[in-house]
């Protein structure tokens, strides 16, 4: 496998042809959702900024839905889009964008000296951790604390070390999670995964109220597992945490998974996100911000981290995991993953692309291509039912 060097920031053109049919917000959306848009690419988007059937509504629902305002407000402050140009219109009304990512930045730098603590004194009590994306991505691939919304802080953590991590979160104020009994008799959190007290439990969700209004709660959610229990498969908090590697996160020397351990990570969440039952007529319920996590962190893997990525995945057997993620990322980011890679990944039968799980119970094929299932409802219910 040769090594490669990609730069998911200027992606190659096998985007032009997937979302050609698009439109303009969508097409707007997916043009922008990179760094650093190239010249050709922000002149099609000034291009498009100044069609009369934009649809401008749609445009900040689905900015905001897929976690991209911020960004787009980097490039309307980065580029001048807050005026009209030769290269093209100005965006209406620039400061919903650019307040964004100033709010967002705001925000995030709170977030970041409350979790930087959190990680200082976990380090002083010597309890062993990695923190799961959110500010890692900040720090290794995104280089500006204001462009990427983040909610929390997420930790893996052994479970014979929560004990420690629980005492260090209670003596700076934080409690955990009510939890209620569920039908299946085991403890949830009320975001429905499984409590500490369960020797199943794959989450433990710790909160402390916040000191300003966009922040009312600090919540740090410490796993146990890579995977959701659903999926069948196992990476165990143990396991990841045991090759960690350092890394300054939150203004803090903590540590952070491997590299292989972080991607396969990303592309879990690719699939529990497009995997999860969704209601017949619903949108595909994956950010792009997301798949721009993957695609960014995908992007920097030379041909040796291909291959400990693509060990990985076998020795775990979640190739139709890696292989779903990174297929989709790959049509949004086209350079992001090696052709041989994704060959290498890819399942006998790859039918599950084009299906999904609907909140009845039943296995439902996409009637919408990918991209456009980002963006537009699927078609009704009694289209597109493989089930038995």
């Amino acid at each position: 496998m040769k090594s490669t060097t990609n730069d998911p920031a200027h992606p190659g053109g096998g985007l032009a042809a997937a979302a050609a049919d698009l439109p303009p917000h969508a097409r707007l959306l997916l043009l922008l959702a990179v760094p650093a848009p190239d010249p050709a690419r922000r002149a099609e988007a000034r291009a498009l900024l100044g069609r009369p059937d934009l649809d401008r509504g749609a445009l900040l629902r689905e900015a905001a839905r897929h976690r991209l305002m911020p960004l787009l407000g980097r490039h309307v402050d980065r580029y001048g889009w807050e005026r009209d140009g030769d290269d093209g219109a100005a965006v209406f009304e620039p400061w919903l964008f650019t307040n964004s990512l100033l709010g967002n930045r705001s925000r995030n730098l709170v977030l970041s000296d409350e979790f930087g603590r959190v990680l200082r004194e976990l380090a002083t009590d010597g309890v062993p951790h990695a923190v799961r994306r959110g500010f890692s991505l900040v720090n290794s691939v995104y280089h500006d604390t204001g462009v990427r919304v983040i909610g929390d802080l997420d930790l893996f953590l052994a479970p014979a070390d929560v004990p420690g991590a629980q005492r260090v979160l209670e003596r700076l104020g934080y409690a955990r999670e009510g939890n209620s009994e569920s039908a299946d008799g085991l403890n949830h959190t009320e975001s429905g995964e499984h409590s500490v007290d369960s020797p199943e439990a794959l989450q433990l969700t710790f909160l402390k109220p916040g000191s300003r209004p966009s922040v009312p709660e600090f919540h740090v959610d410490v796993y146990h597992d890579v995977f959701e229990r659903r999926t069948g498969l196992s990476l165990p908090a143990t396991t990841v945490v045991a090759r960690r590697t350092p890394e300054s996160v939150c203004g803090t020397e903590t540590s952070v998974l491997s590299r292989a351990d972080g991607l396969l990570d990303l592309c879990t969440l690719l699939y529990e996100k497009a995997t999860a039952p969704r209601a017949t007529g619903a949108p595909l319920g994956l950010p792009i911000g997301k798949i721009l996590d993957a695609a960014l962190v995908a992007g920097r893997f030379t041909a040796t981290a291909w291959r400990e990525f693509t060990d990985l995945v076998q020795d775990v057997g979640a190739s139709h995991v890696a292989y779903h993620a990174l297929h989709f990322t790959s049509v949004l980011y086209p350079t992001a993953v090696p052709a041989e890679v994704l060959h290498a990944l890819r399942p006998g039968d790859v039918d599950y692309l084009e299906e999904y799980m609907s909140t009845e119970g039943r296995e439902r094929r996409w009637s919408v291509a990918f991209p456009a299932r980002l963006f537009v409802p699927d078609a009704g219910p009694d289209d597109g039912d493989v089930s038995p």
